[in-house]
């Protein structure tokens, strides 16, 4: 029998908005922590709460080594949190202390998964991420293979292509393949680990596209690009990474990333990732973002609530999107809806602790009144005083079914279920985004029971609740908040500029 292959993981997951709070030890804690053997047991649960990269890079290594006979699990941190600010420096230089532990305590190292996000910055620099990778590298040498996987808002530096072999980005948003993509990470790192040199070739281009036009089903401008780049794949080229990155990360690395991979032939790289940026550049028109105001919004619920003969809508509130650092309570369209008389109305979900501990304290049927965001600093957090009924109370933990809740324990803290005139609202006392119809259906609601729902989130709301909405009954609204896709509002300091579409007069070409 050969020699076991020692492979360590690890991973540090943060999206992070300039423009957010900033991000400590206790959101990643509130979030996901997984220290040394938790990480093996996490990830082969049915139903982890760790990332389903993990899980799915687990899930093939054991199909390939076997789980005992050709592998070792070095499993050393893997950590995220709830898209939120720059990390704290001093937070982040422990982390990186820890790390460097676990990686000396695993000894020999023959490969290394890492399971990043990879749009985190710093409170002291913009490229946490790249800083990270080069630690590893220098831990484990220059000819020890390492392959990351990438959220594809990733926003990629020169200093993590350097110090990373392969770097794999999602293909979907929502994001509904983490688990193949880390099924794919293990199976490159085996071709590693057998003798393969995988070359590589990235460009940035000056393209930020804004939030909501990065989807990537058909119709979608990214959706089509990544399907193009995909038709490059064969026995040379085995993986065409498309990240267009995170806007309000606002780095010097922000700018939409092709990152194309070869088995031997460095050309045909440069040539393929060429070919994809000229059809990306072409194509720069279709990411200016179509909105729908207040106005009509209010307008459009309505209709549906007056007129059952027509179907049901959900509005996306993706400026507040907390999966984008925002903070998951502006009241913008609840206040609106409240004033306009509109009922039958779930809002899920909606962060609040107080507003929690408050229907707590009253207990279910009790009629408290509370303010929203009476604890709640943020500029576009306002405090809104309602009457309430306590419809239920709950833990807050469940399986998720859909999309990508799908497979994973979810736990929004203690919740609370308000009627507030006619409009049900979930509140929450951990921050996350409504990622699918599961976090309505967990607290006894019926979600196609309601004329109207808004959700809190950019996109990833879509996949799990496609059972019930077609694109068609979706709606953006367009509203103040920290994840706006008007980028515009925004006072950007670090973005390359020029960039498309935030100035028209942005150009590029191959040089």
């Amino acid at each position: 029998m050969g020699k076991k292959r020692r492979i360590a993981i690890c991973g540090f997951n943060l999206e992070s908005n300039r423009f957010a709070p900033t991000c400590a030890r206790g959101d990643f804690r509130e979030n996901m922590y997984f220290v040394g053997n938790e990480i093996s047991t996490e990830a082969r649960k049915d139903s982890p709460a760790i990332h389903l990269g993990v899980k799915g890079f687990y899930n093939e290594m054991d199909k390939i080594f076997g789980d005992a006979d050709g592998w070792v699990a070095l499993p050393t941190m893997v950590i995220g949190s709830c898209p939120a600010g720059p990390v704290q420096e001093h937070f982040f230089y422990e982390f990186l202390e820890d790390l460097k532990a676990e990686f000396i305590a695993a000894g020999p190292i023959d490969g290394v998964y890492i399971c990043q996000h990879g749009a985190a910055v710093a409170t002291h620099t913009h490229d946490p991420d790249g800083i990270m990778f080069d630690l590893i590298r220098g831990l484990v040498g220059d000819g020890t293979p390492i392959v990351a996987t990438l959220d594809l808002h990733a926003n990629v530096s020169e200093l993590m292509t350097s110090t990373v072999d392969v770097l794999i980005g999602y293909k979907t948003n929502p994001h509904v393949d983490m688990f193949e993509r880390g099924i794919e990470a293990a199976q490159v790192l085996k071709e590693m680990l057998e003798g393969m040199q995988p070359k590589k070739h990235s460009i940035r281009l000056p393209l930020v596209a804004p939030s909501v036009t990065q989807l990537t089903a058909k119709g979608f401008p990214y959706g089509d690009l990544i399907r193009y780049g995909q038709s490059f794949l064969d026995e040379d080229i085995f993986n065409v990474t498309i990240l267009s990155g995170f806007a309000f990360g606002d780095t010097p690395k922000n700018g939409m990333t092709i990152i194309v991979h070869s088995r031997s032939t460095p050309d045909k790289a440069r040539l393929v990732g060429e070919e994809l940026a000229v059809s990306a550049w072409a194509d720069r028109t279709r990411y200016v973002p179509r909105m729908t105001k207040l106005e009509k919004v209010i307008s459009l619920a309505r209709q549906v609530q007056n007129d059952n003969r027509k179907k049901p809508l959900l509005f996306a509130d993706p400026a507040d999107n907390p999966g984008g650092g925002g903070r998951g309570n502006t009241t913008y369209i609840l206040n609106a809806f409240i004033t306009a008389g509109i009922k039958n109305c779930v809002f899920s979900v909606f962060y609040d602790v107080a507003a929690v501990e408050a229907a707590c304290e009253a207990g279910v049927n009790g009629k408290p009144e509370i303010t929203l965001n009476a604890q709640e600093e943020s500029e576009y957090s306002q405090p809104l005083k309602v009457k309430a009924r306590v419809l239920s109370l709950h833990s807050g933990k469940f399986e998720g079914h859909y999309g990508m809740a799908a497979g994973t324990t979810v736990d929004t803290g203690k919740t609370a279920v308000l009627d507030v005139d006619g409009i049900v609202i979930i509140c929450i006392s951990k921050r996350q985004q409504c990622r699918s119809a599961d976090f309505i259906t967990a607290f006894g609601l019926d979600p196609s029971s309601f004329r109207s729902i808004v959700v809190k989130s950019r996109g990833h709301f879509r996949a799990g609740f496609s059972h019930l909405f077609s694109d068609e009954q979706i709606i953006e609204v367009d509203v103040p908040g920290l994840t706006s896709p008007n980028l515009s509002n925004f006072n950007w300091k670090y973005l390359p500029r020029p960039v498309y579409p935030l100035d028209e007069n942005a150009s590029w070409a191959l040089i």
